[in-house]
């Protein structure tokens, strides 16, 4: 027999984890040969495929249940498919399938959210990110983390992240604000804009935390921030930018889960989770609602500077001024792109790039300055 000319073909699993549970899929590298893309399911056997692939037990009451909360749903999935077709969402979901189909897991964004509410959440926040956003802002925040504000101190930089969440965390959350100190993230909070009566409220729709955890071994840097930024919490630094989103969205409601509704919930890590939400929500002032969610009104107020001590005094006004930045930062971030004057309602002189030119780069916000390297 002759011998079989060519170079030989190597098949690869290309499982992305921007994708999340739909995105492995088969490629050929160095032939001509091109497999079948089995990601290009129907949607009602995709729709299966993502759920086997995250229960690793099923009853027959479960499948049951599943099936038919998704047909009594079945006009707003066909909601959700219309949305996704325009841009950016029509060239995200061609690369990353999974998206399309992530409110379908069990326990999305909170435990005990019905598949109804599910539905509902995923499309009420997706239709107000692409009514509110520019294209071009939309489509980079879908792609992952962007830096849009930065504190330089003694050495170290402190910067603000907003983007869509990555697998696993991309079920606790539409969107993910993150802190890095010098290029790590330590600390990260998910949350979505989600409909009132999802969580038995009268508000028209809710900011919704759902996650708000540090990453393994970052105590150090957690201390490091509190140090230079005058013993603000890091946890409200997210929470300032949270407020800056509120602006764009003009959202007055806040909420969020306590440790037994958290998505990752289990009794063994009961303690730290406790010690993650219950206890910094509680500090923070907000009250419990009848569905069991933590609930405060937007802005969040802090204490009256004349019941600091006088000592304190200084330090609470110079947190007050970094809360500020941060707030006025995400929203000419978010809204700047286009809009050169929208920030104007916050009180603060932006500085916006041109669209294509630095794209790239945080906006930079004039407004009152914190010198960092003073000592707290």
């Amino acid at each position: 027999m002759g011998e079989i000319q060519g170079q030989p073909h190597r098949f690869l699993i290309d499982a992305s984890p921007r994708g999340g549970f739909l995105e492995s899929r088969i490629a050929s590298v160095g032939g001509k040969i091109v497999p079948p893309d089995f990601t290009k399911r129907p949607g009602l056997l995709r729709w299966l495929f993502g759920l086997v692939h995250q229960k690793t037990s099923w009853s027959p009451t479960l499948i049951v249940g599943e099936f038919w909360r998704f047909f009594i749903s079945i006009s707003k999935h066909r909601e959700i498919l219309s949305l996704l077709k325009l841009r950016p969402y029509a060239e995200f979901v061609e690369k990353y399938p999974g998206f399309a189909l992530k409110y379908l897991v069990p326990n999305y964004l909170a435990r005990g959210i019905t598949e109804t509410e599910r539905v509902s959440c995923f499309l009420h926040h997706h239709r107000r990110m692409h009514a509110a956003l520019p294209e071009s802002v939309l489509r980079r925040i879908l792609e992952g983390d962007l830096i849009f504000h930065e504190i330089s101190c003694r050495g170290n930089c402190f910067a603000l992240t907003i983007g869509s969440p990555s697998p696993p965390f991309d079920k606790e959350g539409e969107l993910s604000i993150g802190l890095q100190v010098d290029g790590k993230k330590i600390l990260s909070m998910c949350f979505t804009i989600v409909p009132g009566w999802v969580l038995k409220s009268e508000a028209e729709e809710i900011l919704l935390i759902s996650r708000l955890q540090g990453a393994p071994g970052c105590h150090p840097q957690l201390k490091l921030v509190r140090k230079c930024l005058y013993e603000y919490s890091p946890k409200k630094l997210l929470l300032a930018a949270l407020e800056g989103v509120a602006d764009v969205f003009k959202v007055s409601t806040l909420e969020a889960v306590c440790a037994i509704n958290q998505r990752s919930y289990e009794r063994k890590y009961a303690g730290i989770l406790q010690h993650c939400y219950d206890d910094f929500f509680s500090k923070l002032g907000m009250n419990t609602t009848t569905a069991g969610f933590y609930f405060c009104p937007i802005p969040i107020e802090g204490k009256p500077l004349a019941s600091f001590e006088k000592r304190s005094r200084a330090r609470a006004r110079k947190r007050r001024a970094i809360r500020r930045q941060i707030q006025w930062a995400c929203a000419a971030f978010l809204l700047g792109a286009t809009d050169r004057t929208a920030c104007s309602c916050f009180g603060a002189a932006c500085s916006v790039p041109v669209p294509g030119a630095a794209e790239s780069q945080p906006i930079s916000i004039s407004c009152p300055t914190v010198d960092c390297n003073l000592t707290p």
